[in-house]
This record gives structure tokens, sequence and C-alpha cells, in this order.
């Protein structure tokens, strides 16, 4: 790589990605999940989400070969985060209506 290739990478870096741009904000908003932070920074980044009701924690990181989540008690890519959200939600329901 140039000097400029390697000043060109390295400014790229440094781009803001905003939140509420990223596409796995609508899924974890419709499941009732609001973000902690508002933006992330680079190529690579993390943005950990919060329940409104529940209060229980999911921590996204993409930008990588492979988006994942980890949290909750659970870990997966991003072929299993809908699944897993939607599981949740259930489970939650279910201990609503049994108590």
């Amino acid at each position: 790589m140039t000097q400029k290739e390697i000043d060109a990478f390295n400014e790229a870096d440094k781009i803001v990605h905003k939140v509420e741009k990223e596409w796995h904000y609508p899924i974890f908003t419709k499941y009732g999940y609001e973000p902690i932070e508002k933006e992330g920074i680079g190529f690579v980044r993390s943005y950990n989400y919060v329940h409104k009701e529940r209060g229980n924690k999911i921590e996204w990181t993409t930008g990588c070969n492979r988006d994942y989540w980890k949290g909750s008690g659970g870990y997966g890519y991003w072929a299993d985060l809908e699944p897993y959200l939607e599981k949740l939600d259930k489970e939650s329901m279910l201990c609503q209506t049994n108590s």
C-alpha cells in the first residue's frame, strides 16, 4: 500500500455511523429495544441495545466479516437475530400471562 492509500484507509476508519441508519436498528426497535449509543465510529463497531421494559441488553457488532450479537443468554449471527428477539418476546408474554 502506498502512504496515500494508508492515509485514505485511516480516514475512512474514522467515519461516524448513526445507529438509526444501520440495518439492524429497525429489527431491534420492532421488539422494544433502544440503542444506548447513538453512533459508532469506524469499520468495525458495536452498538448496545437495552429493552425498554425488561432491561435486558444485547451488544451488536457490525462491520466485521460476519455481523454478530451477544447478550441476554445467547449469541449468534445476523440471520439468528430476529428469531432470537421473537423468542424473547414470546417468553416475556408467557411470563406475564402466568403471573
